[in-house]
């Protein structure tokens, strides 16, 4: 019997922290405006998303879309080639056999799909749900489970932040936390996740444990 797993992308997938941070030094550089974020100030996102990134890094409301267009420019839209996290390829690509895997994601879409492609990942990703279609990831997740007419407890969010925790428990489905990604694991546990993961590879071995559908579908 198989489960489904949504994938946060940013934090989970790609290691995007970083080059993040990098390029909204740039962007406020060229703006002329100050600038003093570091990775620590990732765990203040509630939620994760680059508007309220460029809130906690003071970038003014109206220029928020411009910073947006800005990163999707140079980060999202191939100019700099994000790098997967160690092991996360050969996770997708396992469990693509033994469970339906779909993204979920702040990010566009397009985005996403287009840096699976180049990793040869596109056909083990079943639906892409991101910030280019109504809703928040509460409402996306909810999507995934109409669609796939999968049961909550036999559906897994896994997310590196607070609000993907959120979503996860608004949505009732299980909340699994990555401490690999945007938010530290000390932020992660105010939210209450039901499993908590330090790499990759525990992750995978745990949905891909025999075991691992049987005690959420009696959770």
């Amino acid at each position: 019997m198989k489960g489904l797993v949504l994938l946060d992308y940013d934090g989970v997938i790609v290691d995007s922290a970083q080059p993040v941070l990098e390029q909204t030094a740039v962007f406020c550089k060229d703006q002329g405006l100050p600038f003093s974020l570091t990775l620590a100030d990732f765990d203040q996102l509630d939620p994760a998303t680059f508007t309220m990134l460029a809130k906690v890094a003071g970038i003014p409301d109206p220029d928020h879309r411009a910073y947006g267009r800005f990163l999707f420019d140079t980060l999202q839209n191939g100019a700099i080639q994000i790098a997967l996290f160690h092991g996360i390829s050969e996770m997708i690509r396992d469990l693509s056999e033994r469970h339906i895997l779909c993204v979920v994601t702040a990010n566009h879409a397009d985005v996403v799909r287009a840096r699976l492609v180049q990793e040869e990942l596109d056909d083990c990703i079943s639906t892409y749900y991101g910030s280019d279609r109504p809703g928040g990831k509460a409402e996306h997740i909810r999507e995934a489970l109409n669609h796939y007419a999968i049961d909550a407890r036999q559906t897994w969010m896994v997310g590196d932040s607070v609000s993907d925790m959120d979503a996860a428990h608004t949505a009732g489905v299980n909340a699994l936390a990555v401490g690999w990604g945007w938010q530290s694991a000390d932020v992660l546990k105010t939210r209450a996740p039901d499993h908590l993961f330090h790499a990759p590879q525990e992750l995978h071995a745990f949905l891909s444990s025999p075991l691992a559908l049987s005690q959420m579908s009696h959770s």
